[in-house]
């Protein structure tokens, strides 16, 4: 039996910091990152900033977001944010050890997929630019479709790190 026509990729490390607060949080961040955090869950801006690092800042909840930085930065960028909302009660944390992401790609993807995942991802309801946290096998994602090709790119906890990347070759017929 052939495998289904994918690619699976880990990807180099970056920064992710855990922000929580409230609409002056939101606020304080946005101006301090120069882009406008989403208030919708399972919704997210991409920005490249005027040093043409690019941030990307997904929404878990009207207070709380998962914003994804080059690696390295996160302590700037979060010595920054802290400055920015001073006096103001919120909670900034350096999670980046606590994720990993993983590249899907290729012509048969949402295939693969949605051998373990319970959301429609048909490119109708979930198009590139979509993102949403939702279950894959036994463990949480952050699911986003980068493109149309379709590339999808995975962030999962890196403790489940091998057994995303085992699962994701089981369904894609390569083990």
């Amino acid at each position: 039996m052939t495998g289904y026509d994918v690619a699976i990729e880990s990807l180099p490390a970056c920064g992710f910091l855990d922000l929580r607060g409230g609409e002056d949080i939101r606020q304080a961040c946005g101006g301090c990152l120069g882009i406008e955090l989403p208030t919708i869950a399972n919704t997210m801006v991409n920005s490249l900033t005027p040093a043409s690092e690019e941030y990307i800042a997904s929404c878990i909840s009207p207070d709380h977001w998962i914003l994804q930085v080059p690696s390295g930065t996160q302590h700037d960028v979060l010595r920054s944010l802290e400055h920015a909302a001073l006096g103001s009660s919120h909670s900034f944390v350096d999670v980046s050890d606590m994720y990993v992401r993983i590249q899907l790609s290729g012509r048969e993807t949402r295939e693969v997929l949605s051998q373990g995942i319970s959301i429609d991802i048909h490119p109708r309801v979930f198009p590139p630019g979509a993102t949403a946290r939702t279950g894959l096998a036994k463990t949480t994602i952050q699911l986003r479709c980068v493109d149309a090709s379709p590339t999808f790119i995975i962030t999962a906890y890196s403790s489940y790190r091998q057994y995303v990347l085992d699962w994701l070759s089981v369904a894609a017929g390569n083990s």
